[in-house]
This record gives C-alpha cells, sequence and structure tokens, in this order.
C-alpha cells in the first residue's frame, strides 16, 4: 500500500515540476531571444500573461463588451481560462492543486518548513483569524476585476507574486510585486500555500466550481477510522474528517486528502461523482488535466486560436456616436501599414501610397526618421500622422497633435478618394508638406532597433542612434547616461512598461 500510496504522491509532483519547468524556458527563451541571442531553432515567445489563465477572465467583461482584450492579454489566455473552467467543473480547482507553478513554489518552501516546525506546521494562525484572512481572496477579487473593467488595464500585474517570480529573469519586476513574493515565501515557512489561501483571485474563482463540480472527495464513513490523517494531510486545512462530501470553496483538488495517498484505509477516502458509485484515483484525474489542458491546447491551436503575441488591435469607443468603433488615437508606432489596415479597413494600398511607402509590413513608427529635417522646426510627420489619416478616411473623431502634418501625398489620395469633407481639410491641405525630390521614398531608420530590458542603459540607446531629447522628452531631464532606464522611469514615477512602448515608437 506504501509504495502504491508513494507512486501517487510522485505523479502530483512530476506534473507540478513539468509545468514549472515549462513556464520556466518559455520566459528564459523569451529573454535569450531579446537579448539577441542566436538560438538553434526558430520559436516565437511567449508572455508571461499569454501563459496565465486568470488573464482570460478578468479580461472577460471587456471582451463581452466591446470585442476587445485588455491590453496585454492574449487570445492564449481565454483559452486557458476555459479550459480551467473546464476543468473547475470537472474536477474542481486541479489548476492549483497540479498545475500552478507559484502555488508549487510555495508548497517547496512548504516542505522547509515542515522540517522546521514539524507537526506544528500550517497550525500556527488561530483558526477564528484563519476564518476571517479567508475572506480577503474574495475580496482581492472583486477589486482585480471591478478596476481592470472600468480601466481595461492589468491593474493586478504590479501586485502579482506570480508574475514578479518569473520576471525576475528579465530583471522588470515591480516592487510591489517582488515585496508580495518575498513575504509569500517567507510565510510559506510557516503557512502551507498562504496565497492560495487568503489571496489568490484565480483561487477564489475557482474554488467557486467546488459547490457544483461533477466529481467530489467523499469520505465513507461506514470504513472510517477516525485517525484524522484526511485532514491533517490537506493543506488547505479543511477538517475532511467530519464531512462526508467535501464542497470547501478552499479545496484545491490536490488529492492529498484521499486513500490514494494519505487515508491508511482502502476507498474511503475517494474522489467519485455520487455516494457509494465509481471514483477515479488520484493518477487518473493527474492524468486526465494533463490530457485535457494540453488536448486543448493542441485543438486551438488546429483551429488558430493559440495567439500568444499582441493582436496589435486598438481598443475601442466607448461612449458617443463612435462607440464601439476603434480609436484612431490607439494606434501605435509598432503598428505596421498591414496592422492599421486590419484594425480600421483602410486598404493597405491606400496607406501605401499616402505615406510613400512600399512595403505592408513596415512600422509606421518609421515615418519620422524619413521626413526629421524636411519639415519646419516642431512639426512632426509620423504616427499621429497616421491617425489623422485614419481619422479623415473613415470619419472617426480624432483630434491631433499641435504640430502634426500630412505629407502632400496624403492630401492627394483624400481629394482622389472624396474623404475631404471634413471641415479641417483645408488647413490642413494648407499645411501639408512634401519630400524634397530625388529623396528614397522608404524611410531608411538610422536607429539600430534596441530590446529595453530592466538593464538596458540611456548610453546604450544613444549608441545605438537615439537622441538624447527624444529620450527626455520620455524620461524627463537626465543627468546620468550610465543609470537604466528602467530605474530612470521610476524614479520619476513612470510604469517601465509604458516607457519601453514609447521608446519602441521613437
Amino acid at each position: 500500500m506504501k509504495t502504491s500510496k508513494k507512486r501517487h504522491g510522485r505523479l502530483r509532483s512530476v506534473v507540478q515540476i513539468a509545468f514549472f519547468v515549462w513556464v520556466l524556458l518559455i520566459v528564459l527563451v523569451s529573454e535569450a531571444i531579446e537579448r539577441g541571442w542566436n538560438l538553434p531553432f526558430d520559436i516565437k515567445t511567449a508572455s508571461l500573461h499569454a501563459l496565465c489563465p486568470f488573464g482570460g477572465v478578468v479580461t472577460l467583461y471587456n471582451l463581452v463588451k466591446t470585442g476587445v482584450l485588455v491590453k496585454k492579454i492574449h487570445d492564449s489566455a481565454v483559452v486557458l481560462a476555459g479550459l480551467g473552467v473546464v476543468l473547475a467543473i470537472l474536477f474542481g480547482p486541479v489548476l492549483c492543486g497540479w498545475i500552478c507553478p507559484l502555488g508549487t513554489v510555495q508548497e517547496w518552501v512548504g516542505k522547509l518548513g515542515r522540517k522546521l516546525f514539524k507537526r506544528r506546521y500550517n497550525t500556527f494562525v488561530p483558526a477564528k483569524i484563519d476564518r476571517v484572512l479567508r475572506l480577503l481572496r474574495y475580496v482581492v477579487l472583486v477589486w482585480v476585476l471591478v478596476m481592470t473593467a472600468l480601466t481595461a488595464t492589468l491593474v493586478f500585474q504590479e501586485y502579482d507574486p506570480y508574475y514578479a517570480l518569473f520576471s525576475i529573469i528579465h530583471g522588470e519586476v515591480a516592487l510591489g510585486g517582488m515585496v508580495i513574493l518575498v513575504i509569500i515565501l517567507l510565510l510559506s515557512l510557516v503557512v502551507e500555500r498562504p496565497f492560495c489561501k487568503y489571496a489568490c483571485p484565480y483561487g477564489a474563482f475557482l474554488g467557486l466550481f467546488n459547490r457544483i463540480r461533477i466529481f467530489k472527495i467523499r469520505r465513507v464513513s461506514s470504513t472510517c477510522i477516525s485517525c484524522n490523517a484526511c485532514s491533517r494531510a490537506c493543506p488547505m486545512n479543511i477538517d475532511v474528517a467530519h464531512k462526508e462530501t467535501v464542497k470547501d470553496v478552499q479545496c484545491i483538488s490536490c488529492m492529498e486528502c484521499t486513500s490514494d495517498t494519505s487515508c491508511p484505509v482502502d476507498k474511503t477516502v475517494v474522489f467519485s461523482t455520487a455516494k457509494g458509485g465509481r471514483h477515479l484515483s488520484v493518477n487518473k484525474v493527474g492524468l486526465l488535466t494533463v490530457g485535457i489542458l494540453i488536448g486543448g491546447i493542441l485543438l486551438s491551436v488546429a483551429f488558430g486560436l493559440w495567439q500568444t503575441t499582441s493582436s496589435k488591435q486598438p481598443v475601442l469607443i466607448k461612449t458617443g456616436s463612435f462607440a464601439g468603433m476603434p480609436d484612431p488615437a490607439d494606434i501605435r508606432g509598432s503598428y505596421s501599414y498591414q496592422d492599421v489596415t486590419n484594425a480600421f479597413a483602410v486598404p493597405v494600398d491606400v496607406l501605401l501610397s499616402a505615406f510613400q511607402s512600399q512595403n505592408g509590413a513596415q512600422r509606421i513608427g518609421d515615418l519620422e526618421a524619413l521626413w526629421l529635417g524636411n519639415i519646419p522646426e516642431g512639426a512632426e510627420v509620423g504616427t499621429d500622422s497616421v491617425r489623422l489619416f485614419v481619422a479623415l478616411y473613415t470619419g472617426i473623431a480624432f483630434e491631433a497633435e499641435e504640430g502634426t502634418l500630412l505629407p502632400v501625398s496624403a492630401i492627394e489620395v483624400l481629394e482622389q478618394l472624396q474623404k475631404n469633407t471634413d471641415p479641417r481639410f483645408a488647413e490642413l491641405k494648407a499645411s501639408a508638406v512634401a519630400l524634397p525630390e530625388g529623396l528614397e521614398a522608404a524611410p531608411v531608420t538610422t536607429t539600430t532597433v534596441v530590446s529595453v530590458t530592466g538593464k538596458t542603459t540611456v548610453q546604450d540607446l544613444l549608441n545605438a542612434g537615439y537622441q538624447l531629447s527624444d529620450l527626455e522628452k520620455i524620461l524627463g531631464k537626465i543627468d546620468n547616461k550610465l543609470s537604466s532606464v528602467k530605474t530612470l522611469a521610476e524614479s520619476q514615477g513612470l510604469e517601465f512598461s509604458a516607457v519601453k512602448a514609447e521608446i519602441a515608437a521613437l
């Protein structure tokens, strides 16, 4: 019996390690590519947000209301969220007990705590205080869902210990997330899975399915010897020994309490659909969980739903007569002309003619390099010019920045297509600019593209061809060129990810 129980416990450990290594490898490969390493294989990188099913939950409101995912969330996160719900309906929160890398790390630290404190481990928090603390994760869940819906941004990223855990590799850890991660790891020495118990919003969401899941943990009272082994084995401190059916929202479906793992009496604590019905062994639950998860991912890949990179989709306008339409103001310099066409249905050949380009895959942020030095000081032809052109073409309201100009070629295209009814058109035509004759239409970028990481310094960017004046527009006055961009951003109270995006658009 002991050998069998060890085998059941070993399978969960193998699954946990496998998924932890999977996420770790993806992060390492992403970092290697960002640093410019030449890898012996061609692979698309994925962000941590693309691998987090909770992202698919928090973006649901925006997806239903506007048809657009919250920024930084990818289609793959929605797929994982759907698979998480399917698994939760079948088996409960098995993603928490078998898959989650942060839960796994807490367990690894907890093993040290168990050696230090023996039987006292996981018993330090008084029951009354424990009951109150367990409500906190629902407060966190509601706060995250409401704030994400209102702001359409990932408000939890700055505090997410899972994101902090793997972002250490990139050197881009938010201070709040890092502090919370350290606190969790320290607490794991005395409390098993403290984040899961008291703060995890995704665990709180999945725990609700314990009330309705098809397979439940059941205790057969006729063969129970009241040894309390099941209760002692439960990492979430559920009193399994005094329940006939475990419906507690805290259960993570780790199966540590079952006869396959801890209960000394065969077929006494089981996982079944009904009392006295046929039960599933721990190994079968684990294999089915992995099979459904991997099978669902492969199926989504086959149907083109598994997208782990940005969709380059602008946000939708929420109010007014243009509600539900993409917002030209959200066009970014990293977009290609083809991206703009995909979002606004402006034919790519129209865009190329308007901005004298020949390649739909070219970044519109490169326009500024082409026109720099060929237009009056204080004026600009660049990303904002494309936004303005799209607004004039589609009729969607947009206010351009002061000094934004259109090329003469763009004005001619709008006139040819009779898109010249906007009241501002005459003024825009009068201020339109043309490239000097003989200048190549395809922009020549003088800047080497640099992937900005937490270690990138201002001097690195200057060496690559960026202008100090442009960087100071983003970061403020720069006194020390050897300072990292991340440090300067934080000293100005700026979000590093936003600073990176602005630099990428230069």
